[in-house]
């Protein structure tokens, strides 16, 4: 039979087709480690991981593949054998290229990769990081224990970052311009110099986003929560900052040169500890008067104030306005933000949380933080940190939570 020119196009195609439809590769079945099954993997495919502990160090070698396991985080462990990290995307990954469902531990940021990431090491590159247990690495001559990036715009959701250590970032260090995004993580128990959850050091406008950052600890350091420095246009919106200690801003430090557009934090709960013994739960430190506060809770337990603003530069307070601050001991608004209480919309009251002692900080029908907030703030969310409707009565609640 002859075939018609239209007909050679088409069995073309679907030989074509077939011939580069993307494959699954199993471990161990097929590759006896993720690396080999990484390196003979093409783009589009999926290395499937089998339950198990694999020590072992990965690398992408920027192919966009998915590397998943079988059975999750819980029964799947690649152990870095604290001989470098345990995942390292070097090589211009972008959000196709694919780390999900591992327990990673054991991992040791090196030179070789900068000193970035002792769990994950990312630099130059945009990788997506997901439902993973990111846990006991570190980089302690360096920053990142558990996830460091340099100047990449990496999808980092879904995982749970505990127990890593650094110099700088115990949990999360972003160094360089970026768009990464950060979104329903838990970041807890990390410890670091500075930062112990998150260093964010001229880190562009990456999003932190609806994420859980509790218990970190930086000693008589900076930012138990987060620390903030540098050019700094962060957009931090709707996360619990908890139970974080620190020497100096036990749950944010920012200390930042005058920024083109300054970070933003928007509709937070911040709790310091009941022990607390840092001079604020926040400082607002710098020539930052572009950084946005709208919309948060902030109350200071112990002897710390809420909110201390410039008290070493004075370029004039950030943008500070519908929040409540408020101290159970001691100042609660401060510095340069001395007298903000009943000004462009803040208060400083109890915010009367369900059970502040078990940690659910969603407000009490009594709460003087319901219908509180304004509506105009950047960046709102449509749905509040518990997955409600953002929106409830006509104006947005102060807090990460909306009264239902």
């Amino acid at each position: 039979m002859k075939l018609t020119p239209i007909l050679r196009i088409l069995i073309i195609w679907i030989l074509a087709t077939f011939t580069c439809a993307a494959s699954t590769i199993n471990v161990p079945a097929q590759q006896p480690t993720i690396q080999d099954g990484i390196n003979a993997a093409n783009n589009g495919d999926t290395v499937l991981v089998a339950p198990g502990t694999y020590v072992e160090n990965i690398n992408f070698l920027g192919k966009a593949i998915t590397v998943a396991s079988s059975g999750g985080a819980k029964v799947t462990i690649i152990n870095g054998n604290g001989l470098a990290p345990v995942a390292a995307f070097v090589t211009g990954e972008g959000t196709s290229s694919v780390l999900s469902g591992f327990t990673l531990e054991n991992g040791t940021g090196t030179f070789a990769f900068s000193y970035q990431g002792g769990g994950v090491s990312i630099s130059f590159a945009s990788p997506t990081i997901r439902n993973n247990v990111i846990t006991a690495n570190n980089a302690n001559s360096g920053e990142g224990g558990g996830i460091g990036v340099y100047f990449g715009s990496p999808i980092v959701t879904g995982n749970v970052i505990s127990n890593n250590s650094a110099s700088f970032g115990g949990g999360v260090s972003v160094i360089g311009s970026s768009t990464a995004k950060f979104l329903h993580n838990v970041i807890r128990n990390n410890t670091a110099g500075a930062g112990a959850a998150f260093e964010l050091n001229g880190a562009g406008t990456t999003l932190i986003a609806d994420n859980t950052i509790v218990h970190n600890s930086v000693g008589s350091g900076q930012g138990g929560g987060l620390y903030i420095i540098n050019e700094s246009d962060e957009i931090i919106v709707q996360n619990l900052i908890t139970w974080n200690t620190a020497g100096s801003g036990s749950q944010i430090y920012s200390l930042i040169p005058q920024s083109v557009t300054g970070f933003a934090l928007i509709n937070n709960t911040i709790v310091s500890s009941s022990a607390g013994t840092a001079d604020a739960a926040v400082i607002a430190d710098g020539f930052n008067t572009n950084a946005q506060l709208i919309n948060n809770i902030i109350l200071a337990r112990g002897s710390e104030a809420a909110l201390l603003c410039n008290p070493i530069y004075q370029d004039g307070p950030p943008i500070v306005h519908d929040d409540d601050a408020f101290s159970q001991n001691g100042i609660s608004y401060g510095d340069s933000c001395t007298g903000f209480s009943g000004q462009n919309g803040n208060i400083s009251a109890d915010p009367v949380f369900v059970n502040l002692t078990l940690g659910n900080y969603q407000l009490q029908s009594s709460s003087p933080a319901i219908n509180a907030g304004t509506n105009s703030a950047p960046d709102l969310p449509k749905k509040d940190f518990a997955g409600h409707p953002r929106i409830v009565g006509g104006f947005i609640d102060m807090g990460a939570y909306e009264f239902q």
